[in-house]
C-alpha cells in the first residue's frame, strides 16, 4: 500500500497542513499492538484537528474483546496539529479515567504514540470503534417520545460527571489534575484553585499587546469579580466536576434498544479540551433542545424537552443538597457567565475579533440586553422550584404564566405555545 497524503483533499487556508502518513507502517504497528493481523486502513473523516481512520483486521482470535465486538475494526485518530501533546495526553487520560470510574460508554484506548515525528507520520491513538449512529444525524426524525428516551440516556451521564469531585480546575493527566488546555490559550495555564482565577485566565490584560484590549479585559475581570463577590455562587465553588467540552449531538452515539423502546446511548466520544470545572458549566441544556429563532415551530417541543431533561437529572441526584445545587445552577443562568463562555472560552480568534467581542460583551452586560441563551431573542429562561412532592410527569402545554409540574420540579410556563 502506498503512503497516504491528504494533500489531494481541499483545505481551507486557515487549516493545518495536510498529513503525510505511511499506512503500511500503521498497519504493521496495529498488527503488532493488537496481536491480530490488520488488513486495511481507510480514512473515515477529517476534522479541524484530527483525521480519523478505520483499521480492519482478520477475524481471528484476539485478546481484545472490544475489537471482536466492533466487527474486527478499530479507530486510528491522528493529530493534525503538532505541539499539542499535553492536550492529546489529557484526552486519553480522561477516557481511561472515565472507563475506570464510571459506566459511561467511552472507547477503550489500545495504544498511543504522541510523537509527531514517528515513522507513521503523525501522533496517533488506537482506540475502540464504538457502535451506533451520531445523534445529530437522527435527532430531527425522532418522535417526541423517542427524544425523551434519548434525554433519559443522556441525563445519567451528566449525573456521573457531577459525581466526580475535584479540588482544582484543570485537565486530567495520568497522575492527577494538570494545567488547563484550551483552544483560547497559547499555552496551558493553571491548574486553578478558584473559579475567579479560572475565568480571569481567559481575559488576561498582561497577555495581549493591544492597550485597548488590555483595558477591555480589565473591565471584564472587574465585572466577573463583582458578580462572584456579590452573589450566592455556590455552584461556582469546589468541589468541581468533570466537563465534556463539546457535549453535543455529534459526539453522542446511539443504537436501537433491544426491546424496541427507543434508542440507547452506545458511546460518548471526543474528549478534546475536557476539563474539571464548576457545576454551573456542567448543568446545562444540550444545545439541540435550546431555541433558535429560525425554528419557531420547535419552541413548544423544546420547552417540554428542557423540562423533561431537568426532571431526569433531578430525580437521579442522590441527595437533597445535590438537587438544591442543581436547581440553583439551572435558575442562575445569566449572560454574564454564559455570554462570557461564548465570547472568550470556546474558540481562538484574532485580536481585532477579541476587541469586538469584549466591547459587545460589556455593552450587552451593562445595558441589560445580553441573554443567557442567545438563539432566541424573546426567550425567557425557565425557573424551577423544588416541589414538596414528586408529581407525575405531564407534557400538557399550559397557557403562559401558569405553573405546571414537571418531574420533581415546578416550572412556570413562560413560552408562547
Amino acid at each position: 500500500m502506498s503512503p497516504y497524503s491528504s494533500a489531494e483533499d481541499e483545505y481551507d487556508s486557515d487549516e493545518p497542513p495536510e498529513l503525510h502518513l505511511n499506512l503500511d507502517k500503521l498497519i504493521r504497528r496495529a498488527t503488532k499492538i493488537l496481536n491480530t493481523p490488520c488488513k486495511r486502513a481507510r480514512r473515515l473523516t477529517r476534522g479541524a484537528r484530527h483525521e480519523i481512520f478505520v483499521l480492519e483486521f482478520e477475524e481471528t482470535h484476539t485478546l481484545f474483546a472490544s475489537l471482536a465486538r466492533a466487527g474486527y475494526s478499530c479507530i486510528a485518530r491522528f493529530a493534525r496539529v503538532k505541539g499539542h501533546t499535553v492536550k492529546e495526553r489529557s484526552e486519553t487520560a480522561t477516557i481511561r479515567y472515565l472507563k475506570q470510574q464510571t459506566s459511561i460508554p467511552v472507547p477503550e484506548i489500545y495504544y498511543e504514540d504522541l510523537d509527531p515525528d514517528n515513522d507513521v507520520g503523525a501522533a496517533f491513538v488506537l482506540m475502540e470503534r464504538l457502535p451506533g449512529r451520531h445523534l445529530y444525524k437522527i435527532w430531527d426524525g425522532l418522535s417526541l417520545d423517542h427524544k425523551k428516551v434519548v434525554l433519559s440516556e443522556i441525563a445519567p451521564v451528566v449525573c456521573q460527571f457531577g459525581a466526580l469531585r475535584f479540588d482544582k480546575i484543570g485537565c486530567l493527566t495520568d497522575s492527577g489534575i494538570g494545567p488547563l488546555v484550551s483552544p483560547c490559550y497559547s499555552s496551558p495555564q493553571g491548574p486553578f484553585d478558584s473559579v475567579l482565577d479560572y475565568l480571569h485566565s481567559f481575559v488576561r490584560p498582561d497577555a495581549v499587546e493591544s492597550l485597548q484590549l488590555s483595558r477591555l479585559f480589565k473591565e471584564v475581570q472587574a465585572e466577573l469579580a463583582a458578580f462572584v463577590c456579590q452573589n450566592d455562587t455556590s455552584y461556582l465553588k469546589q468541589p468541581f466536576s468533570l466537563i465534556h467540552a463539546d457535549f453535543d449531538a455529534q459526539n453522542m452515539l446511539f443504537v436501537d434498544s433491544p426491546d424496541g423502546s427507543g434508542l440507547k446511548l452506545s458511546g460518548l466520544i471526543d474528549f478534546e479540551f475536557s476539563h474539571t470545572g464548576p457545576l454551573y458549566f456542567l448543568y446545562e441544556y444540550p444545545i439541540f433542545i435550546q431555541d433558535v429563532s429560525w425554528s419557531k415551530h420547535l419552541y413548544a417541543e423544546n420547552a417540554t424537552l428542557r423540562a423533561y431533561f431537568v426532571s431526569q437529572i433531578f430525580s437521579r441526584l442522590p441527595s437533597l443538597e445535590q438537587q438544591k445545587v442543581f436547581i440553583s445552577c439551572m435558575n442562575s443562568k445569566t449572560f454574564l457567565l454564559n455570554g462570557f463562555r461564548d465570547a472568550f472560552m470556546t474558540v481562538t480568534c484574532s485580536e481585532d475579533t477579541r476587541i469586538h467581542s469584549a466591547t459587545r460583551y460589556l455593552e450587552s452586560l451593562r445595558d441589560g440586553t445580553g441573554l443567557a441563551y442567545s438563539g432566541r431573542v424573546d426567550y425567557r429562561p425557565e425557573f424551577y422550584t423544588e416541589s414538596a412532592k414528586i408529581p407525575a410527569w405531564t407534557n400538557v402545554l399550559l397557557p403562559p404564566s401558569t405553573s405546571w409540574s414537571v418531574g420533581s420540579v415546578i416550572l412556570p410556563q413562560g413560552h408562547d405555545t
